[in-house]
């Protein structure tokens, strides 16, 4: 399932569309869960890796941005925010 380290990636990469590793894990705040990650979100067909400039890039993909946007949806917040406080 996806957590909240996976939801900051696809978060830092819905922003910025194109990154390189090292600039995701400075965004990331320089953690070591970054690759584990990465990882995890390409399987799930959440990110791709492409090689614009010569160097292994990632992008997020359309079932990526999906899956951000019903994540920090307001009907889900509402729904976090009343299981936390059940």
């Amino acid at each position: 399932m996806i957590d909240e380290g996976d939801l900051r990636i696809l978060d830092i990469l819905s922003r910025r569309l194109v990154a390189k590793p090292g600039e995701i894990s400075v965004a990331f705040g320089g953690s070591d869960g970054v690759t584990p990650s990465l990882h995890k979100l390409l399987a799930m067909d959440c990110i791709k890796v492409i090689e614009p400039i010569g160097e292994k890039c990632y992008v997020i993909t359309q079932k990526g941005a999906k899956l951000l946007k019903e994540s920090v949806s307001p009907d889900r917040q509402q729904h976090k925010q009343g299981f936390l406080t059940a």
